[in-house]
C-alpha cells in the first residue's frame, strides 16, 4: 500500500491550488535595457551637452556602473565617475567637460541589473551639422544571451551539493526511521541503533554535499564580480572588486549570509554526529541543521530572477519551494544509490532486500510530494518568465526549460519503474533504475543552472489599435510598437459616416497606470497636420495603462473616449 506523509497531502493540495497561483499578478522581462537617453541614439546637437543621462527599465545597482564619453580620437571627455540620479534609481548620469568641440562621441556605458547580470552598450552622437553623422547601432546587453561557463558550473556544483546535504540529513530523518518501523524490529535493536550510523557511506555522502556547498558558494563571489565588473577572474579575487561587490551588489550581501549559514551549518552538522550525547539530541541537532540548509536555498532565491520581478515575494518563494524538492527528491535517489547496496555490512542478509523495498514504499509517498511541489512552482515560473507561449521556441531560456521539462518527465518515469519494481521484489532491476535517475536529475540540475545566466526575454509587442464610438464621432488610437520605450502614438477623430473631422484644435492623451506605484502620463498631440495626428512618446514601464482621449472640435465640442492599453516588452 502507498504511503502519503503529511509532506505529500500538502504538496498535492497545493498543486490543487496551481490556478490560483498562476492568478497572481505577474509580468515577464529582460536584464536590464535602455529606454530613454539624452543625448538619445545617433542624435545630432546644435551645441555640446552638459552631462549624459541613461534611462533603464528597472532600478540598477550601484556597483560596477560606468559611463565613458570619447570622442573621435579615443580621448575622454566625461569629468568622473558615473553615478545613479539619487530620486530615479534606473537612471545613470555624468557630467561632461564644457566647449566640447563639433564632432561624434560614444557614450561607452555598463550597468547591473537588478538580477545580477551585467550589461553594457554604446550611444553615438554628435555636435554640430555635418556630413559625417553618427550611423553606429547601440550594441545588444552582454548576458541576454550565453552566460560564462564557469559561473554556470559554480551554480551547478552548488546544486549538487545542497542535493546531497538536504537529501541525506532528511532521508535520514524522515524516511530511514519509517523503514525500521516498517521491519518490525525489536525494541533492543531499537534502542542500540545510532540513528545517523544505519547507512553506511553516509556520512561520507554527508559531508561530502556540505564540502561541495561550502567551495561553490566561497569561490561564486569572486568569479561573479569579475563578470559584473568586466574584469578578468584574476582580477575578481582583488579587494577593491570584492569589496565593491560586497558592499553595492545584491549577490555580494547575500553572499555574506550564505557564508555565515556555512559556519553555523558545520557546528550543527559536527553536533548531529556527536556519538557522546544522546539520540534525542542528536536529532534536534539533525533538525537545525535541515533548516540551515533551507536558509542556504532560500538566500539563493534572493539574488536571480526572482529577485528582480515586479512582484519578488511569490516569485522567491516559488523559486526556493522548486529547489528544496529538487534537492530533496535528487539528495535521496542519492542516498539509495550509494548506501543501500552495501547496507548487508551492518544488516543480516535477509534484510538487504526488505531494506531497498521498504526505502523505495517509502520514499514513494515523499516523492509524490516532491512532483506535486515541482510541478505547481515550475508551471508558475513558466508562466511567470514565458508569457508568449511561441517564447518557447523562439528564445534560448524557452528552450532550455523546455530541455528541462523532457527530463523532468524522465524521470517521472523512471520514478514509476523503480515503485513498481519494489513492490515486484526486483531489487536489482530497481538498483539499476536509481543510478538512471539520479544521472537524469544531475542533468537537470545542470539545466537549471544555465537557466539562471539566460535572460527570460519579454514577450512579443504587438501594436495596439482600435476605435471606440463616443456619441456622433469615433476615435481611433494606435500605439506601436507598443512596448517600453519610445511609441508612436496614432489619433484619428472621424464623423458617424466615417469622414476625417476637420478642424480639431486640441488631443490629449491621459495615461493612468493600473500599478499605483507608477505616475500618470499627460501627452499634447500636435494638431496642425492631416489626421491621423501623430507624435513619438515615452512610455515607461510595461503593465496595462488607461488611455483617456480628449479632443476639441472647431466648435469646441468636447470628444471622449477611453481605451485599455497592454503594454509588452522591448522589441
Amino acid at each position: 500500500m502507498l504511503y502519503l506523509s503529511r509532506p505529500a497531502r500538502v504538496a498535492c493540495l497545493l498543486l490543487l491550488c496551481l490556478p490560483l497561483l498562476i492568478l497572481f499578478p505577474h509580468s515577464s522581462w529582460a536584464h536590464a535595457f535602455v529606454i530613454e537617453s539624452s543625448p538619445t541614439e545617433n542624435q545630432v546637437l546644435d551645441k555640446s551637452p552638459s552631462q549624459v543621462t541613461i534611462t533603464f527599465n528597472e532600478d540598477l545597482q550601484s556597483a560596477f556602473m560606468s559611463i565613458k564619453v570619447t570622442d573621435e580620437t579615443g580621448k575622454r571627455v566625461d569629468t568622473g565617475k558615473a553615478q545613479l540620479d539619487p530620486n530615479h534609481k534606473a537612471t545613470m548620469e555624468i557630467q561632461l567637460i564644457q566647449g566640447m568641440k563639433n564632432g561624434i562621441y560614444s557614450v561607452n556605458w555598463r550597468a547591473l541589473s537588478a538580477d545580477g547580470h551585467p550589461v553594457n552598450g554604446v550611444i553615438p552622437f554628435q555636435v554640430g551639422s555635418g556630413s559625417n553623422a553618427p550611423t553606429h547601432q547601440a550594441t545588444a546587453p552582454e548576458g541576454s544571451g550565453t552566460s560564462r561557463i564557469d559561473l554556470i558550473a559554480v551554480r551547478w556544483f552548488l546544486y549538487i551539493g545542497l542535493s546531497l546535504l538536504f537529501g541525506a540529513i532528511c532521508f535520514r530523518l524522515f524516511i530511514l526511521p519509517s523503514i525500521s518501523q516498517d521491519k518490525n524490529r525489536s525494541e533492543q535493536h531499537k534502542q542500540n541503533q545510532r540513528p545517523f550510523e544505519t547507512l553506511p557511506r553516509w556520512t561520507k555522502l554527508l559531508w561530502s554535499g556540505y564540502g561541495i556547498t561550502s567551495a561553490a558558494i566561497l569561490i561564486s563571489l569572486p568569479l561573479q564580480a569579475s563578470w559584473d565588473a568586466g574584469v578578468s577572474i584574476r582580477e575578481g579575487f582583488s579587494f577593491p572588486i570584492l569589496g565593491e561587490a560586497l558592499q553595492f551588489t545584491g549577490a555580494g550581501q547575500i553572499w555574506f549570509i550564505q557564508m555565515i549559514l556555512v559556519l553555523l551549518l558545520s557546528v550543527t552538522l559536527i553536533y548531529a554526529l556527536d556519538h557522546s550525547i544522546s539520540n534525542r539530541q542528536r536529532r534536534l541537532w539533525g533538525y537545525s541543521s535541515a533548516l540551515l540548509t533551507l536558509c542556504l536555498m532560500l538566500s539563493k532565491a534572493f539574488v536571480g530572477h526572482p529577485a528582480a520581478a515586479t512582484h519578488p515575494a511569490p516569485a522567491i518563494a516559488a523559486d526556493f519551494v522548486h529547489l528544496a524538492a529538487a534537492a530533496f527528491w535528487i539528495g535521496s535517489l542519492a542516498v539509495m544509490v550509494v548506501c543501500l547496496p552495501v547496507a548487508g555490512a551492518e544488516l543480516p542478509v535477509s534484510e538487504r532486500a526488505t531494506l531497498r523495498q521498504a526505502a523505495l514504499r517509502r520514499f514513494a509517498g515523499w516523492g509524490i510530494a516532491m512532483v506535486a511541489a515541482l510541478l505547481a512552482t515550475g508551471i508558475y515560473g513558466a508562466v511567470l518568465y514565458i508569457p508568449a507561449p511561441s517564447m518557447l521556441l523562439n528564445t534560448s531560456y524557452g528552450l532550455v526549460l523546455l530541455g528541462k521539462a523532457a527530463l523532468l518527465l524522465v524521470m517521472l518515469v523512471f520514478a514509476a519503474s523503480q515503485f513498481r519494481s519494489a513492490r515486484q521484489a526486483a531489487s536489482k532491476r530497481a538498483a539499476g533504475g536509481l543510478r538512471a535517475e539520479l544521472s537524469v536529475g544531475l542533468l537537470v540540475m545542470l539545466l537549471t543552472a544555465v537557466l539562471t545566466h539566460l535572460s527570460p526575454g519579454q514577450a512579443p509587442a504587438v501594436p495596439f489599435e482600435e476605435t471606440r464610438p463616443t456619441g456622433e464621432y469615433n476615435v481611433t488610437l494606435a500605439v506601436s510598437p507598443n512596448a517600453v520605450g519610445s511609441n508612436e502614438f496614432k489619433v484619428s477623430v472621424q464623423d458617424s459616416k466615417g469622414a476625417a473631422v476637420s478642424g480639431i484644435q486640441q488631443v490629449t492623451l491621459t495615461l493612468t497606470p493600473a500599478d499605483p506605484d507608477q505616475d500618470q502620463q499627460e501627452f499634447v498631440l500636435p494638431v496642425k497636420q492631416q489626421q491621423p495626428f501623430r507624435s513619438q512618446e515615452l512610455m515607461t514601464s510595461e503593465g496595462t495603462w488607461a488611455v483617456k482621449v480628449h479632443a476639441l472640435t472647431a466648435s469646441l465640442d468636447a470628444v471622449d473616449a477611453e481605451f485599455t492599453l497592454h503594454v509588452g516588452g522591448k522589441k
